[in-house]
């Protein structure tokens, strides 16, 4: 991927948030690398989001490679933030989803973790920001 390709999409549409709920699937983000700034009603994170749209067409699957870049997103107009069984022991959160509902979005993470935002608009930004590095691990997802 170069870097005229990386992706930069806006969500604000329950439709658009679709499409970046399933660009950053699985994407990895550390306790420390979000913040929410009250006064500009601004989120904002940094993701190891897992390429969903770039995947090898090398047919014997243990030779596949696989990608993985780093991500901004930004969530604007946020009034208030919630957490929900966040007082995890751990350091890194899969994400698994991105939804709204009832003027708020829903940031659901794997071991039931959310982060609710209350914003009666959406406003989504999510930027490649830097050049996918390979890894040979494609998210599973246990049945």
């Amino acid at each position: 991927m170069t870097i005229d390709k990386k992706i930069k999409l806006l969500a604000s549409t329950e439709d658009d948030l679709d499409i970046i709920s399933h660009l950053c699937q699985d994407a990895i983000l550390s306790k420390e690398e979000f913040f929410f700034d009250k006064e500009k009603k601004l989120f904002v994170a940094t993701l190891s989001r897992y390429c969903w749209e770039k995947e090898s067409t090398k047919s014997n699957n243990k030779d596949k490679v696989y990608y993985r870049v780093v991500c901004g997103l930004q969530i604007k107009n946020v009034k208030v933030i919630n957490y929900k069984n966040y007082n995890s022991n751990m350091t890194f959160l899969n994400l698994l989803a991105i939804t709204h509902r009832e003027n708020k979005i829903f940031l659901s993470f794997s071991k039931s973790i959310e982060i609710i935002l209350k914003c009666k608009k959406i406003s989504v930004l999510i930027e490649d920001i830097d050049i996918p590095w390979p890894t040979k691990f494609k998210p599973n997802h246990i049945v």
